[in-house]
């Protein structure tokens, strides 16, 4: 049966981060491509039936929705082992057709720790279009061992539809009686990270790695993750140098934004 004290604790710690909606005031300019995204989560049927923008190199899901840094939880159908790349086929039973998964190895992943066939897994990744259809280049593929995860995901799916569909609505009416925007209400900042250690990490300068190993020693309990000011105050480092270390490691995957574009967690703390 369903571990109910477990799934009530897996709640609590996704609750916040997991179903993010944007911190931004109804008004403002989306044109902001380069910035950090949010983490959201999917279903296979929502890939499937996002629209691929070309020229953007993006998806938009019911016209409003982009969808870029993704999370998915399904079943291993088929999987392919190369010498670099692990080619995944999974199924949410969302879908007839199950989703293709790419995870290039890194030096530092262990091929023998990646899940196999015959296992549910949960997928961080960006959404990219290969052959001719949409698909997730992985960063992260972990076996989930409690069903209350798939069950929790789903529900994570449903409210982060919820909210995106009633933002714009709700935003519409505070900005009407000239109020602020609800999403604003949740910054609620519990930082105060360790400073990182200082130790270099393949692939990364030593400002990016400093970034990395301050929201590192952030509690995964800590649903808002670490503010741009948290960080700076931690590694001591120029703000303009902090903001283009955030951009590169949420662009690699290693990071995403909670309760607004200030806000940031590690992707393994999710």
């Amino acid at each position: 049966g369903i571990n109910a004290e477990y799934g009530k604790q897996w709640y609590q710690r996704r609750v916040r981060g997991g179903f993010n909606t944007t911190g931004a005031s109804p008004g403002a300019n989306k044109a902001q491509n380069n910035r950090p995204e949010s983490l959201s989560p999917v279903t296979n049927c929502m890939v499937r039936r996002a629209v691929h923008n070309a020229d953007k190199d993006m998806f938009v899901f019911k016209e409003n929705i982009d969808l870029h840094l993704v999370e998915m939880v399904g079943y291993i159908m088929d999987i392919t082992e190369g010498s670099t790349c692990y080619e995944y086929h999974i199924c949410d039973r969302t879908a007839p057709e199950p989703l293709y998964i790419r995870k290039f190895l890194n030096d530092n992943d262990d091929a023998s720790a990646l899940p196999r066939s015959n296992c549910y897994v949960r997928v961080v990744g960006h959404l990219r279009f290969v052959k001719e259809q949409p698909s997730i280049m992985a960063f992260s593929i972990k076996e989930i061992k409690s069903h209350n995860e798939f069950l929790f995901h789903r529900l994570s799916v449903v409210r982060f539809m919820c909210g995106k569909e009633l933002t714009p609505k709700l935003g519409s009416k505070l900005a009407a009686s000239g109020g602020v925007s609800s999403a604003g209400s949740f910054n609620n900042n519990n930082g105060g990270a360790a400073q990182g250690d200082g130790s270099s990490m393949p692939g990364m300068t030593m400002t990016q790695t400093k970034v990395y190993n301050a929201l590192k020693k952030c509690s995964p309990d800590n649903q808002t993750g670490l503010s741009v000011r948290d960080i700076q105050s931690t590694t001591t480092m120029p703000m303009n140098d902090i903001r283009v270390a955030i951009e590169f490691l949420s662009n690699e995957g290693h990071i995403y934004s909670t309760i607004d574009d200030e806000h940031f967690k590690l992707t393994d703390h999710c």
